[in-house]
C-alpha cells in the first residue's frame, strides 16, 4: 500500500485557550521484528499551547488512520469539532 506524505497543521482557540492540531504520516517502529519494516500510519494529535510553546508531552487528543483520505477527513473533523473535544474532555 502506498502512503502519501502528509503534514497538516492548524491553530485553534477555545475559551481563550489555544490548541495546536497536527496530522502527519508516521513511520511505525514499535517492533524489533523485520516484518514491520516500512509500516506507516497517519496520526492526528491535539496539544495545548502556552504562549508560543506547544506542550508536546501532554496531548489531549490522538487518533490514527490507515489511509491518507481517512487522515485528511480526521484532521478536518478535529478542526471542526475542537470546541466539543476540549469541552467534553475527549482524550487520547
Amino acid at each position: 500500500m502506498e502512503h502519501n506524505d502528509l503534514e497538516l497543521k492548524h491553530i485553534a482557540t477555545v475559551d481563550d485557550k489555544r490548541f495546536f492540531i497536527s496530522t502527519i504520516k508516521m513511520h511505525v517502529r514499535h517492533s524489533w521484528l523485520n516484518q514491520h519494516n516500512n509500516v506507516f500510519v497517519y496520526e492526528t494529535m491535539i496539544f495545548k499551547k502556552d504562549g508560543d510553546q506547544v506542550i508536546y508531552h501532554e496531548p489531549i487528543f490522538n487518533r490514527r488512520y490507515s489511509t491518507y483520505d481517512d487522515a485528511i477527513h480526521g484532521h478536518e473533523n478535529a478542526v471542526n469539532t475542537i470546541d466539543r473535544i476540549v469541552r467534553e474532555g475527549i482524550l487520547c
